[in-house]
C-alpha cells in the first residue's frame, strides 16, 4: 500500500549534493525508459550553484520520501518564462513508481501553476496515462528528425554556394555573443524557448564539453558593416556532436531581413557538411510538429521523423 504523501520542497537553486542526486535520478530514469526525462536547459539549471546567477523564472521541485528520510524519489522543474503558460518537466525514480508519487507531484504543479504545460519526452505510455487521468490534452508536439551522413541515403553536395557578399566563418567566443543573441531573438521571436535565450544561457553552453566554436557556423554579410567595421550576422548553424558521436542540428537561424533568400537551407547544409567531416554518421534535429514549412524543408534534405516529445495542458490545443 502507498505510504503518506511524500514531501515536496520548492527551491530556486539546488545545493550541490541535491543537484547530484537529482541528476543521478534522471540518469536512472533515462536508462530505464530509453529517453532522457529532462531537457538540456533544465539540466543546466539543476547544475547552477547557489552563488551563481539564477533564473528568476526557474523553480525546482525536490520530492523526498518522508520525514527523516532524505531519499529523493522524484523531481520537477517549472519554467515561468511565459507566466501565462509556464512549462514543466517531471520525473519519478524508476524504483519508486506506481506508488502515487507522480500523481502527487503533478497535482501540486497543477495547483501551484494553473495553465502549466507539461513535457513528456518520448511520449511514454506511463506519462500519457498519468496526464490524461487529470484530463490533460496534448497541445504541442516536438519532432525529432534524423538522416544518415554516411552510407545509403546520405548524399550531400560537396559544397554550398553563397552570394558574393556573404561568407561563413566559425563563431568567435568573447566577440560574437551579443550580435548572435540579437539575431537569435529576432529569428525566434515567436518561439517559446529558443527566443528567450540569455547571455547566461549562452555562456553555460560555451562551457559544456560538447561545445566547439568550429562547429558554430555564422554567415556574415560583408557588404553591411557597423561603425567599427564588423560585418552583420545574417544567419547561423550551431551544430553539436554528442558523446555517442552522432551529430545534431542544434539550431539554425536566419535574421528576418535575410529570409526568403535560401539561407536556411544553405546554413543547414553547411552544418551537415561540417558534421560529416567530424565523422558523425547520423544527424538529428528538433522541430515543432505544426511547423509544416520547416518539416517540408527538412524532408527535402533527407530527414525523417525518428521520435516525438509531447506537451500536455488543460483544455483544447491553442
Amino acid at each position: 500500500m502507498p505510504g503518506p504523501n511524500p514531501l515536496i520542497e520548492e527551491l530556486r537553486t539546488l545545493p550541490p549534493r541535491v543537484s547530484g542526486d537529482v541528476l543521478a535520478l534522471a540518469v536512472r530514469a533515462a536508462q530505464h525508459d530509453g529517453v532522457k526525462p529532462l531537457s538540456e536547459q533544465t539540466v543546466l539549471q539543476a547544475r547552477r550553484l547557489p552563488e551563481e546567477e539564477t533564473s528568476p523564472t526557474s523553480t525546482h521541485l525536490v520530492v523526498r520520501r518522508g520525514e527523516g528520510d532524505g531519499t529523493i524519489v522524484a523531481y520537477g522543474h517549472v519554467d515561468e518564462g511565459d507566466p501565462q503558460a509556464p512549462s514543466a518537466e517531471l520525473v519519478v525514480d524508476p524504483a519508486h513508481r506506481r506508488q502515487g508519487i507522480g500523481g502527487h507531484l503533478l497535482d501540486h504543479v497543477l495547483e501551484r501553476w494553473p495553465g502549466v504545460r507539461l513535457w513528456s519526452h518520448g511520449d511514454l505510455q506511463d506519462a500519457r496515462r498519468l496526464y490524461t487521468s487529470r484530463e490533460l490534452e496534448v497541445v504541442r508536439e516536438l519532432w525529432q528528425m534524423s538522416r544518415p551522413l554516411e552510407g545509403e541515403w546520405s548524399e550531400l553536395p560537396d559544397s554550398v554556394d553563397l552570394p558574393d557578399e556573404l561568407a561563413v566563418r566559425p563563431f568567435r567566443v568573447g566577440q560574437d555573443e551579443e550580435a548572435w543573441l540579437a539575431v537569435n531573438a529576432r529569428a525566434f521571436a515567436d518561439h517559446p524557448e529558443q527566443g528567450r535565450m540569455t547571455l547566461t544561457d549562452l555562456r553555460e553552453r560555451e562551457g559544456e564539453p560538447w561545445f566547439d566554436p568550429q562547429g558554430f557556423l555564422v554567415v556574415e554579410d560583408r557588404a553591411e558593416r557597423d561603425e567599427e567595421g564588423v560585418a552583420r550576422l545574417a544567419a547561423f548553424h550551431w551544430t553539436k556532436v554528442e558523446d555517442s558521436g552522432d551529430g545534431e542540428v542544434y539550431v539554425v537561424g536566419v535574421d528576418p531581413d535575410y529570409q526568403g533568400r535560401g539561407l536556411g537551407k544553405a546554413a543547414t547544409l553547411l552544418g551537415l557538411l561540417h558534421l560529416r567531416a567530424r565523422g558523425a554518421e547520423t544527424a538529428t534535429l528538433y522541430v515543432d510538429g505544426d511547423n509544416a514549412a520547416a518539416i517540408a524543408t527538412y524532408h527535402r534534405l533527407g530527414f525523417e521523423r525518428s521520435a516525438i516529445d509531447v506537451q500536455y495542458a488543460a483544455g483544447s490545443p491553442s
